[in-house]
């Protein structure tokens, strides 16, 4: 039962493309399957985010790609103080995740699962 509704959720998010806990911050949408703009994505390869930094305009959707056959996760703020931002999980190649940055700054993130695998997003 618990994994039927885990489901609804996960359904009610891919329609809406709003993770309602995240719409007030610096996120405006998150999906599953995004349309990708040159210049703002991510791989996730050989247990690198790759590049290591990103610059983005404001307002521009990131897609982090998941490369390796491995999971990882993509996880906001750094091992020692993670921010609650956003933190997903990529289950293994092919696996994606995309976010839309709206405000200026910068935002680092990390591997839950490998500490040392981190990145660092600048949105002007």
């Amino acid at each position: 039962m618990k994994r039927f509704w885990q489901s609804v959720g996960l359904a009610a998010v891919t329609v809406m493309g709003v993770v309602p806990a995240l719409a007030a911050g610096p996120l405006v949408s998150q999906a599953a399957d995004p349309q990708k703009e040159p210049g703002s994505a991510i791989t996730i390869r050989v247990f690198q985010f790759q590049p290591g930094q990103l610059d983005v305009k404001a307002g521009s959707r990131v897609t982090w790609t998941n490369q390796d056959d491995i999971e990882h996760t993509v996880t906001s703020g750094t091992p020692e103080r993670p921010d609650g931002r956003f933190n997903t999980r990529l289950s293994g190649k092919g696996a994606t995740f995309s976010s839309t940055f709206t405000q200026p700054g910068t935002y680092s993130y990390f591997c839950n699962r490998h500490p040392s695998m981190r990145g660092q997003l600048r949105v002007n």
